[in-house]
């Protein structure tokens, strides 16, 4: 189930790129647009075959879609794909919008149903080129109604209003994307462990609710990625926020991931320890030049203290002091006391009056990932301080 969903997303998500688009007048063939939708879904690691194209150029179908990732025998069908009010910028081929049916598929007793997937503004350039463009799909925005999880007739997830949209780049500016979704909501009392339902039941977050929001740039050029907001809110809980920069991650970078995701798909169940280093290889390319992890709490501070002390018979606020004198002796194996003390203070400071609480990595200059892997493993107590880790409470 969700090799086939993370798949389908994958469709939608890849590149998240898009412009304003002028609008010129049309002269290609609907065949000719089916082929530029082939190329499209090869960028994004799919072979793409259908029934039968009908149209006249300008609005196409394409009937009885099937995709499957390349390298394995997974074939997942997408019905008809409308294209509409599709017209040229020079070589490129502009379809103002593509809409797919609803689309669904059962596992193991689990069934899956997405409604309302469209995509507007997608740019299908032409084959051979070397402009970002012909390396990674663009388009405008991309919406889906939503994504709905059950099982024996009760939801155990669904998803509303995910919507995606792009800035183009400018001449000394990175594109910019941003996205949320406007409800999510879950049903833990399907968690089948029972201690964790117990105390998913206590802490009552039996069904729980939130949103998400995402915002960014990338620069193709270089290759800094920069997300500014990542953050997934959940009702009466609290908010987890991530934000990253990194630089490295350019459409050669990206050509080279999926080379080597290929050859992983195409060996499943066989050695796959010259792909495992060709991995690390690329992700050596990356360089960490800042990241933030944020907690904003919404009463669950409160509700876990209350349920701990619950469990030992004592008050919440002895919980907490009782968190506060075992963590300097928990981070004393690191033998790095300033960021031992800087922790106990900053999560002394949180537990006191829990409102926010933030880890974040500056480092002095962009540190290469392969310098972190190699700190991690030989000097780990000096990592913090290549780092530049800092954590800071209710600020």
């Amino acid at each position: 189930m969700s090799y086939h969903r993370s798949r389908l997303m994958a469709f939608l998500t890849t590149g998240f790129i898009a412009a304003a688009l002028p609008q010129g007048a049309w002269a290609a063939s609907a065949e000719e647009v089916a082929q530029r939708m082939e190329a499209m879904f090869e960028k994004q690691g799919m072979e793409a075959t259908w029934a039968g194209v009908s149209g006249d150029g300008t609005q196409v179908t394409l009937e009885g879609v099937v995709v499957q990732p390349v390298g394995t025998d997974n074939q997942i069908p997408l019905g008809n794909i409308q294209l509409g009010d599709i017209s040229d910028d020079g070589d490129t081929i502009v379809v103002g919008t593509l809409s797919m049916p609803t689309y669904s598929f059962a596992n193991e007793g689990v069934n899956v149903e997405i409604y309302g997937i469209s995509v507007s503004g997608l740019q299908l350039p032409p084959e051979g080129g070397d402009d970002v463009a012909s390396k990674i799909s663009f388009y405008e925005s991309a919406d889906l109604d939503s994504l709905t999880v059950t099982r024996a007739g009760s939801t155990l997830f669904s998803l509303e209003q995910l919507h995606f949209e792009m800035s183009p780049p400018g001449d000394d500016a990175p594109l910019e994307f941003s996205g949320a979704a406007e409800r999510f909501s879950a049903d833990l009392t399907a968690i089948e462990d029972p201690q964790a339902k117990a105390t998913v039941q206590a802490l009552g977050y039996e069904q729980i609710q939130g949103y998400l929001e995402m915002a960014g740039s990338w620069n193709p050029a270089d290759g800094r990625m920069v997300v500014d907001q990542y953050d997934v809110s959940i009702d009466e809980a609290g908010t987890i926020g991530l934000t990253i920069d990194i630089s490295g991650y350019t459409p050669a970078f990206i050509d080279a991931m999926r080379d080597v995701q290929t050859k992983m798909a195409e060996g499943e169940g066989q050695d796959q320890s010259a792909q495992g280093m060709a991995m690390l290889g690329l992700m050596q390319q990356l360089t960490l030049n800042g990241a933030a992890l944020r907690f904003d709490d919404d009463t669950l501070t409160d509700k876990v203290l209350a349920f701990l002390a619950a469990q030992q018979g004592v008050k919440p606020a002895d919980i907490a002091n009782q968190a506060k004198a075992i963590l300097p002796f928990a981070m004393a194996q690191l033998n790095n006391p300033e960021l031992t003390a800087a922790v106990s203070a900053a999560v002394n400071k949180f537990l006191d009056d829990p409102q926010s609480l933030e880890i974040r990595v500056a480092p002095a200059s962009p540190l290469p990932f392969a310098m972190v892997a190699a700190g991690a493993m030989t000097a780990p107590q000096a990592l913090p301080q290549q780092l530049g880790l800092t954590i800071n409470a209710n600020e």
